[in-house]
């Protein structure tokens, strides 16, 4: 840290300029501001309707205001001016009336009110003087020795143990802190030292990213190059052998093709084909037809048959099963009659029995 010199001003003490007021009002004073609020311009006395009242102020600033306006030249055409209404007529008279969207009463004088304020006047006085209170009592007086209070020697002793004491512990808080600010000098050339070193390797490191990166780039731009020549070059090769190829097979594939699509035939062949080959196609598809027509027909009768004995034996199974639930209620029926026959004989044969038992005893 550099010392800097410190701005330094003095001067002679004096009495600080103002504007005073003088205490009391001058007789002779125009332009004196009024106390009186009666003697206020904006404060009107009497009727609202009445003039204005003028005042000294007022009649000067009328006069200045009077000189200072210059005569102006009326530019009005006499005539653009609006004619009056014509007198009436014999018989007839002229009568006021409003037009506005308000009424408003018109009355030849306004109506007036009369009302009156005095205010006590402020008397100038001056000011009234400090109340200081009348001196009572008795003056005395003692006379003190040179040592009856205070011995230099005893009590200058503790004011010089604070006085060294707070000088050199300032000088040592001076010393420390002239030593932090080394420090931190020493520190902040260091710190300055490294950052110097990591930009100096940041900068390297960024030179060494862009030209790798531009590297790169041509490098990728090489390599395209190289593969769209390729490409091109391996269309060109194809082009040609294909071309070749093409035209080499091209003679025989022309008359492949039109021989293909009947340009070139056999005439007898294609009579066989066409005449012979059609009518005996369509004789050979009538056969198939009516072969076919045939089966259908055998095929829907034959199911026909299927269905009705397919209900034949259906209805056989019923009957059957009719039959033989007739049988067994028959058969149930003749094992109840039996038992009830059966029943009644041995209820019988008991009731005789029990007659020859009755008979006996007697």
């Amino acid at each position: 840290m550099q010392n800097q010199e410190a701005f330094e001003y003095s001067t002679q003490p004096h009495a600080a300029p103002t504007k005073r007021k003088p205490k009391y009002r001058l007789e002779n004073e125009e332009n004196a501001e009024a106390v009186n609020i009666m003697a206020d311009q904006r404060v009107v006395r009497g009727n609202t309707y009445a003039s204005k009242p003028m005042t000294q102020s007022l009649r000067k600033e009328l006069e200045s205001t009077a000189n200072r306006k210059k005569p102006v030249r009326s530019t009005v055409n006499v005539g653009t001016r609006r004619v009056g209404t014509p007198p009436a007529v014999d018989g007839r008279s002229h009568n006021q009336m409003q037009t506005e969207d308000f009424l408003e009463e018109i009355t030849d004088r306004p109506i007036e009110q009369d009302v009156e304020t005095q205010t006590h006047p402020s008397m100038d006085r001056p000011a009234s003087p400090l109340f200081v209170r009348a001196k009572i009592g008795f003056d005395a007086g003692t006379q003190i020795e040179s040592g009856d209070l205070f011995n230099f020697d005893l009590e200058v002793e503790p004011l010089l143990e604070v006085l060294v004491g707070k000088t050199i512990h300032v000088s040592m808080l001076e010393l420390m802190q002239e030593e932090e600010l080394e420090a931190i000098r020493q520190q902040q050339e260091e710190f300055e030292t490294i950052r110097n070193i990591e930009l100096a390797e940041v900068q390297r490191l960024e030179a060494e990213i862009k030209r790798k990166a531009t590297e790169k780039s041509r490098r990728v731009a090489q390599e395209k190059k190289r593969l769209e020549d390729r490409r091109r070059l391996e269309e060109t090769i194809a082009a040609r052998a294909f071309s070749n190829q093409f035209l080499g097979e091209l003679h025989i594939n022309v008359f492949d093709m039109l021989e293909a699509e009947g340009h070139f035939y056999d005439p007898v062949k294609r009579e066989v084909e066409e005449l012979f080959m059609g009518e005996l196609l369509q004789g050979v598809r009538a056969g198939a037809d009516a072969y076919q027509a045939a089966s259908e027909i055998a095929l829907e009768l034959l199911e026909a048959a299927r269905v009705k004995a397919k209900a034949f034996e259906a209805e056989a199974v019923r009957l059957r099963k009719e039959l033989e639930v007739r049988l067994a209620a028959e058969a149930a029926e003749k094992a109840r009659v039996e038992e009830e026959a059966r029943l009644a004989a041995e209820a019988a044969a008991k009731a005789a029995l029990e007659a020859e038992e009755g008979g006996a005893e007697e």
